[in-house]
């Protein structure tokens, strides 16, 4: 059973370019939870205004949405490797003019400002390189647990880096923080360079905007891939009841700063338990199902929060939505890249990414208007309710489409036509039941 439980790092192991791009994705999500204290830090440090702080931020998140949507066009254009080089050694050169100007007798606020839409920019572009040629690095069984140790990486970076970039900056300065980020991010590229090409197989010549909208266009009409994609919006859109949390720990639970801190981490520390037992996630019969049915009771621990009145329940509540939600992550990433095919990799990964980034900002929005005539607890019981209504919708209208027998083949798409798609299934080892449209 601990076998069965414990992370599958078989990719790791079998694919030396794989391992290759899960170090270099470890090191840079670490740089990036480094940058994220250190500018704000400085910033204030400089300026005394709150405002500044959230402009520059507004300015890496803004630039980084672009980068994931240019990113996604480029990654179906160009090799992918290529790239990811190019937008690492632009990251690391960031970096480094943000060290010098760190040093200067007097740093430069509007090179702040530059630098943190320079870093957002080449972020974007190289996250979405890197999603895009996972499925070439990995056999196509293996997919779910390349996910899981994405989604690893990514919590254990958002669980740590703030604290090691706290604690660089308490010791020896902000300056030092961006050196250390710098020297990390340009070590990746000697990892970087060992990859083979990763040239998409079908590329794809359309003027950017053009090929952005094929890409909507995909998902929009592909049943499998847009469903996945707007139930992963629905989560990303409940990330914004963070915002709720110290509200609703003051009045629902009676607590303080302490009940809020442990609030904030509970989803964090579930989601990591569940990225190192998911081992079960890559040989489960009906990964669709299991989805639909994660999805569904995610919300509803969800709603259950709003219900809490003491501090140890509550925290308990996002422990599980946590381990719930990232479940559901790790096999939908492993449905929409088995699902998409290679010409639209870059694409349907960028919106993936985008919808993170704009999808915890909309949450946000909502979160905070609601909690404006609403108690936050009953706040968040409607907010976990809607989400789990609008779940089982999706849930139901996809569970035949999800069955693990059974997969959805648009002819019309590039990469799959004609014989050739049904071979690429068949090669690939996906199900061998084809529902051609």
């Amino acid at each position: 059973m601990l076998r069965r439980l414990a992370m599958d790092i078989s990719p790791l192991r079998s694919s030396r370019p794989f391992r290759n791009v899960f170090i270099a994705r470890t090191v840079s999500v670490f740089g990036i939870g480094m940058l994220m204290v250190a500018l704000p830090v400085q910033v204030y440090d400089m300026t005394d205004s709150t405002v500044h702080v959230g402009a520059v931020a507004a300015s890496s998140g803004f630039a980084l949405l672009v980068g994931f949507l240019w990113g996604g066009v480029l990654a179906d254009r160009y090799d992918r490797r290529t790239l990811m080089l190019r937008a690492r050694t632009a990251a690391g050169i960031g970096f480094v003019l943000l060290t010098l100007n760190a040093f200067l007798p007097s740093p430069s606020l509007a090179a702040l400002y530059v630098l943190a839409a320079w870093d957002g920019l080449a972020t974007g572009i190289s996250v979405t390189a890197l999603l895009a040629a996972t499925p070439a690095l990995v056999k196509p069984d293996k997919l779910v647990a390349a996910g899981a140790l994405n989604a690893l990486t990514v919590r254990l970076g958002s669980m740590l880096s703030p604290a090691l970039g706290g604690m660089v900056i308490s010791a020896v300065g902000v300056g030092w923080n961006y050196a250390a980020a710098a020297a990390g991010t340009l070590a990746t590229l000697f990892l970087l360079t060992g990859l083979p090409s990763l040239k998409p197989e079908a590329e794809t010549h359309e003027k950017p905007l053009k090929a952005l909208a094929s890409g909507f266009r995909f998902v929009s009409t592909h049943r499998v891939v847009g469903s996945l994609m707007l139930l992963g919006l629905l989560f990303m859109v409940a990330g914004g009841i963070p915002v709720l949390l110290p509200a609703f720990a003051a009045l629902s639970l009676d607590g303080g700063p302490t009940t809020i801190g442990f609030l904030y981490t509970a989803p964090a520390c579930g989601a990591v338990l569940a990225s190192v037992t998911s081992g079960w996630a890559s040989t489960v019969r009906a990964p669709g199902r299991v989805l639909l049915v994660a999805s569904v009771a995610g919300f509803v621990t969800l709603a259950l929060l709003g219900l809490a009145r003491h501090p140890v329940l509550a925290v308990a509540i996002l422990f599980l939505y946590g381990f719930v939600a990232s479940i559901e992550e790790i096999l939908r990433y492993g449905l929409i890249q088995s699902h998409t095919p290679d010409a639209y990799l870059g694409r349907v990964n960028a919106l993936w990414s985008a919808q993170e980034t704009g999808g915890e900002a909309v949450g946000s929005l909502g979160a905070g208007a609601l909690g404006r005539y609403l108690a936050p607890g009953a706040a968040i019981v409607v907010y976990g309710t809607v989400s789990a209504v609008l779940a089982l919708a999706l849930a139901l209208s996809l569970a035949a489409d999800l069955r693990p027998d059974v997969i959805l083949m648009d002819l019309r798409m590039p990469g799959g036509s004609g014989v050739e798609a049904i071979t690429e299934i068949t090669e690939r080892g996906l199900p061998s039941k084809v529902l051609v449209l």
